[in-house]
């Protein structure tokens, strides 16, 4: 913070400002929350705030200390989170999960608390360690210190999420658990712990539904059911991380797949021909998105895809490897008939969603009077829509030239996340290094995605550089790194533009990702390639490189 008699900026080194000390001024640090008193039953302070029967009122609440034994300095980084969520730009995505549900969760569940206190000591060690703190001297050794308190404190959150979930009746607690535990693993960069997570969240979530189900088809010689104690924001917080996991790393069934399918084909159908809003064109964007999404996993054993990869020159010990036919971003090396059918059918929905969405798109995007989130959420589904239009085309393509008739499409896409990363970085700079808008805490989808599959298959030199340039000034988003799809991106033009003539990189020379190998938290994985020169009977040159970032 700024000390307003001397300007002296705060480098909240604990305990006290080495630059407040040595300017021989008091250190006003971290605002301090007032001891609030709690109202109504806690049940020996182990409640969350259940939803009742009717729709459950939640506030944006400041925080009281609460916890026995609680600190100033967690207080301190509970402050921290509470300012990153509720202020400023906030989540494009408008997320209520962290800014009302978990923290109002702090005031009458201890572990909840603790893990919103280490999020906010790790998150602080991040900025400071990653941006110097606004250009003054190396603050790295203030950000080991924040880093060791968020450790530390962490380790207190997992022994009381074991005694509340022991506690707990339902999968409530169980689900808020593990999504502290993903915003946290991602946050030290454990892409593959967090995913876990998230996986077994999704069990435990589908698990509750199949008993509530089988339960109500017992209903006759059962009691009657009390509604569902999940907020809307837990099941939305898993449903978009469904979506990642397909992104990274899927190992789940397609039976897996096929039942996750099943569940949104109803919704669809109700979609209609014209959106009549923004907020209606986003709930049918994630339905589409999810539904598509696990259609194209369904795809992969089918197309065999696992016939472009070569084992790994190089066996790197703990590592993470996420072959061709793992995520959407794969490459289909046959396609039959029935496969070109749901491709089709798919595709038409995809179709129907952009025509439904263009009005509403022009009206936003036209209009200088718009609000500024309107403007990048209209974007941001634009983009998702029309990237996710070129990869279900792209399950039956098996000659990568055929990506070529998307060009526009790309072209539409590098623009309108330009246009998001330069609201965004406008905004960072109206609120200096406070702005919310850094992506830490959101589960969706971003632009890093989308761009990454740009990277992939557009071979237009120029548009390609520029989506480079874009991820390099972006954040994190959840699992997704911007340096690292840059430091692939960079690898694969490196390998396709040594043949490429005037701009075009003729078919033989296009690459296909067929592999990551990644250690843990580290900045650096061996990646592979693969170049179908002579098709598959012979020819194919693979190209296995080390990249960091």
């Amino acid at each position: 913070m700024l000390n307003r008699r001397r300007r002296v900026k705060c480098d909240e080194a604990l305990p006290y400002c080495k630059r407040c000390t040595k300017a021989k001024l008091q250190c006003e640090g971290y605002y301090r929350i007032p001891t609030a008193k709690l109202t109504g039953n806690t049940q020996n302070g182990r409640v969350l705030l259940p939803k009742s029967n009717g729709t459950i009122q939640l506030s944006t609440v400041q925080p009281s200390s609460v916890l026995p034994g609680e600190t100033d300095i967690e207080n301190r980084y509970l402050q921290y989170f509470h300012d990153e969520t509720t202020s400023g730009f906030q989540s494009v995505w408008d997320w209520t999960l962290w800014n009302r549900l978990v923290l109002q969760g702090c005031r009458h569940e201890p572990f909840v608390r603790y893990a919103v206190v280490a999020i906010g000591a790790l998150h602080k060690s991040l900025r400071m360690g990653r941006d110097g703190y606004g250009g003054f001297e190396i603050t790295e050794p203030i950000a080991k210190l924040h880093r060791e308190f968020a450790y530390l404190t962490y380790g207190k959150a997992i022994k009381h999420m074991q005694n509340a979930i022991v506690t707990d009746s339902g999968p409530r607690y169980a689900l808020i658990a593990c999504l502290l535990i993903i915003l946290f693993e991602s946050h030290i960069g454990n892409r593959y712990k967090a995913l876990a997570h998230a996986e077994h969240g999704l069990r435990i979530l589908q698990q509750s539904k199949d008993q509530r189900t089988a339960a109500k088809e017992e209903a006759s010689s059962a009691p009657s059911l009390p509604s569902s104690t999940l907020e809307d924001e837990i099941v939305q917080a898993f449903r978009s991380l469904d979506i990642q996991i397909t992104t990274v790393s899927d190992s789940r069934t397609a039976s897996a797949h096929t039942r996750a399918i099943a569940e949104d084909t109803i919704s669809i159908k109700g979609m209609p021909t014209l959106f009549r809003s923004l907020h209606e064109a986003r709930h049918y964007w994630s339905i589409l998105l999810h539904q598509t999404f696990h259609f194209l996993s369904t795809t992969w054993k089918r197309t065999e895809p696992h016939l472009l990869f070569k084992a790994l020159e190089t066996s790197i010990p703990g590592s993470n490897l996420v072959t061709v036919g793992h995520t959407i971003h794969t490459t289909s090396v046959v396609v039959d008939p029935m496969l070109k059918q749901e491709q089709e059918h798919y595709s038409a929905g995809m179709d129907r969603w952009l025509e439904a969405f263009h009005p509403v798109f022009k009206t936003i995007e036209g209009d200088s009077k718009a609000r500024l989130r309107d403007q990048v959420i209209a974007a941001m589904l634009q983009i998702h829509g029309l990237a996710t239009k070129i990869t279900i085309a792209g399950v039956c393509f098996t000659d990568e030239i055929l990506y070529d008739q998307f060009l526009p499409e790309f072209a539409e896409i590098v623009r309108l996340a330009g246009d998001v990363a330069a609201a965004r970085n406008a905004k960072s700079e109206q609120r200096s290094d406070n702005d919310f808008w850094s992506g830490s805490f959101t589960l969706d989808l971003g632009i890093i995605e989308p761009l990454f599959r740009l990277l992939m298959r557009c071979r237009d030199p120029k548009l390609r550089r520029e989506a480079i340039a874009i991820l390099k000034s972006w954040h994190v988003e959840c699992w997704w790194d911007p340096l690292m799809i840059v430091a692939i991106g960079e690898f694969i033009m490196e390998v396709e533009e040594e043949s490429m003539s005037d701009g075009f990189i003729p078919a033989e020379s296009r690459a296909i990702l067929t592999a990551k190998s990644h250690c843990t938290a580290d900045r650096f994985m061996l990646v592979q390639c693969v170049q179908k020169a002579g098709g598959l009977d012979g020819g194919m040159k693979w190209t296995d490189k080390w990249v960091s970032w």
